[in-house]
């Protein structure tokens, strides 16, 4: 059933701005988005979350034609406020009397959401420094307002608030700052938070955000007349044993800083010198890290309630810094999974090096140190990995082994160039459509297995020349995409093209659905189809002029039926609605091969067929679209359109020979300078005609 969220975060206030509001809301939209829950989450950020704008929003969530839903959603990180004992949520466009969105409104739309919804949550971290408004008769929001504002009316209807009464939402220091509430709030829907059949539950998710924060920060509150259990997500690894008793908690705390004492004297001896680190050292420490970082692992996922006690938190911490440690990789370095030869490449998740090890070489991918603490991209780059694992395809680089330490995961050495790299002999129609051929069908295989791209460009796609010279395509990096996509806007423009290859959806609401369908996919692969057919990279806005540019391209191919399916293909494709370009790959794969048909069929021989004779000649002259045909005939007007011209094949019934009738006449004022009459210029083009005919044997 349809699962709809909005997503609210707001830092940027004139007069008391925040600091994590934003990234708190775009993790939680991220959340919402993994497989597990299934969201289709609307977000607004900052100045796009102005009183109007979330009340569209809502609106046009609530009040749809659409069948009933499972659950909605609402959240909301930021300011909240009293105004005359009337709580507001405070939007990016509030003034001095006018804070926002009264919670009586939001109460109202709740209401009529559950006439849509089977259950509908508020989530509401929005005490955050509530206090630096300086507003007369304004006083910062507490949950006693929404206790009274915001009261349950059946079922369907809960609240889960960030601070109880009297309290103030705390955000955490440090140069990332995050809502203590939004952190736990996180933590727990990627996993922390499951229950024994390997759900999260509502009731489960209040349970482990009031465990983890301590009690001196703030007190969570949920207010809900629920009954039965509602999930919000479905499909996680189950949780393992009972519940933990404080004796055994502080055993497991006590070995946990056995382990990271111990492993802070490996450190300290084997990383000191750098010769050695090299040498020796990094593979030592990461052989002990290992086990230790799984057992941390395997521990935080089996008794959530860990997450609560103040000193585990801080030695999963120190872990995670050893771990970075280990990420500080140099050409010669002898790791755990062998030699470095080099560094291949990097991206947004991480550095790419060439290994080996006995006399295997494999690349091995290896996760940003300075990010292990950003769970939301770290499960991302664990989902990377998984569906690249059970991909299994020729033209996919297969992936072997995840790494704890440093944490990255090993991959298929590929010898070759990525696509923006390699030499691609554009003036061979036949190849280069054989090549998208080749990678629409490998993307193809990933949808089968319920795998999206979302990253399709020539940096993700290496090529490796075949003996009789053909270029073979291995696609890499699945499914990583769309989380890094709003990341790499304002850094990567013009670094690669990255942006110009991404749907528009994956760019204004990555965390909508349409942002997980095939047709983005869809759409990378026609900016690509231009890449390679046109040996640029496309402009991420101007599909007109892309367009124009592809026809240019395709002019002197050997058969203009083909080339005609390929600008069709790309106009279609590029799209800006989701719903006007072609809804499978396999509908793309279809296309793509009519037209490598058409191509074959035009170079497989030196013959030309008689009925395709005169269409030949016109498209070569004339060009994709200007000329118009039958089997025997072609009409076109020349290049400046002032002349028309018409071919006709005569005599036909002859066998392989025929002749062919060339007439020409004027559309419109011939033009011939230096004569001042139209007797003299009329002789002089005749003139000209002769000479030129009677260069053409028998003529």
């Amino acid at each position: 059933m349809r699962r709809s969220a909005l997503v609210i975060g707001i830092d940027s206030y004139p007069d008391s701005p925040l600091l994590g509001c934003v990234a708190d809301a775009e993790e939680i939209a991220t959340a919402l988005t993994f497989p597990q829950y299934g969201f289709d989450v609307k977000s607004l950020l900052d100045r796009r979350a102005t009183r109007a704008n979330v009340l569209q929003s809502l609106g046009e969530i609530i009040y749809t034609d659409e069948s009933p839903g499972d659950v909605f959603l609402l959240y909301f990180a930021g300011h909240g406020a009293v105004v005359a004992s009337s709580g507001h949520l405070v939007t990016a466009d509030a003034s001095q009397y006018d804070p926002g969105i009264p919670l009586a409104t939001v109460a109202h739309y709740m209401e009529a959401a559950s006439a849509s919804f089977k259950h509908v949550i508020a989530i509401l971290d929005c005490c955050h420094s509530g206090a630096a408004f300086t507003w007369t008769q304004v006083r910062p929001l507490v949950n006693a307002d929404i206790d009274r504002q915001l009261p349950s009316v059946n079922e369907s209807r809960c609240i889960l608030a960030a601070c109880g009464a009297d309290e103030s939402a705390m955000e955490s220091g440090g140069t990332e700052p995050r809502g203590y509430f939004t952190k736990a709030l996180v933590t727990g829907l990627l996993g922390d938070a499951v229950n024994f059949e390997g759900d999260v539950t509502l009731f489960g998710l209040h349970e482990y955000v009031a465990r983890a924060i301590p009690p001196e920060v703030q007190t969570p509150v949920f207010k809900g007349d629920v009954s039965g259990t509602v999930a919000l997500g479905h499909g996680f690894e189950p949780r393992k044993g009972a519940p933990i008793a404080d004796s055994e908690k502080r055993s497991i705390v006590a070995k946990a800083q056995g382990f990271v004492d111990d492993y802070y004297q490996t450190q300290v001896r084997e990383l000191g010198d750098r010769e050695y680190r090299a040498q020796e050292g990094s593979r030592h420490c990461a052989k002990k890290l290992e086990p230790i970082v799984d057992w941390f692992e395997e521990k935080q996922q089996s008794l959530p309630e860990l997450a609560r006690d103040a000193d585990w938190g801080k030695l999963r911490s120190e872990v995670r810094e050893f771990q970075k440690r280990l990420t500080e990789i140099s050409e010669g370095d002898q790791l755990l999974h062998g030699k470095v030869l080099r560094r291949i490449g990097q991206g947004g998740y991480g550095q790419v090096w060439e290994v080996e090890r006995d006399g295997v070489r494999r690349a091995f991918k290896v996760f940003h140190g300075n990010e292990l603490q950003d769970q939301v991209k770290v499960a991302r780059f664990r989902t990377g990995f998984t569906n690249m694992k059970r991909l299994e395809h020729p033209h996919i680089v297969s992936v072997s082994e995840l790494s704890l330490a440093p944490f990255g995961f090993l991959m298929d050495m590929v010898d070759g160039d990525d696509l923006r790299g390699s030499y691609i002999e554009r003036s061979e129609p036949e190849s280069v459509t054989r090549l998208l051929i080749d990678i629409a069908e490998t993307v193809a295989h990933a949808h089968g297995h319920g795998v999206r791209h979302r990253d399709i460009k020539p940096e993700n796609i290496i090529v490796v020349p075949d003996e009789s010279g053909r270029l073979i395509p291995f696609l890499t990096d699945f499914d990583l995409a769309y989380h890094e996509t709003n990341r790499t806007i304002t850094t990567n423009l013009g670094v690669g093209g990255v942006i110009n290859y991404a749907a528009p959806e994956q760019l204004y609401e990555p965390n909508a659905i349409q942002a997980r369908e095939d047709t983005v996919d869809v759409f990378s692969l026609a900016q690509l189809m231009f890449f390679v057919l046109v040996g640029k990279d496309p402009s991420g806005e101007n599909h007109e002029k892309n367009l124009a540019t592809l026809v240019v391209s395709v002019r002197d191919w050997i058969d203009d039926r083909a080339a005609g399916i390929l600008v069709e293909l790309y106009r279609e494709s590029t799209s800006r609605a989701p719903a006007d370009r072609p809804q499978s790959m396999t509908e793309v794969i279809t296309r793509l091969a009519k037209a490598e048909g058409y191509i074959q069929m035009a170079s497989g021989t030196d013959s030309i067929a008689e009925i395709d004779f005169c269409r030949r000649i016109a498209y070569m002259y004339a060009g994709l679209g200007r000329f118009e045909h039958t089997n025997e005939s072609a009409s076109m007007t020349s290049l400046s359109g002032s002349v028309g011209i018409a071919l006709r094949l005569r005599g036909m019934e002859h066998g392989w020979k025929f002749d062919v009738e060339i007439e020409l006449w004027v559309t419109e004022k011939l033009p011939v300078p230096s004569f001042k009459s139209g007797v003299y210029a009329r002789s002089a083009v005749n003139n000209r005609l002769d000479k030129l005919l009677g260069r053409i044997p028998g003529s």
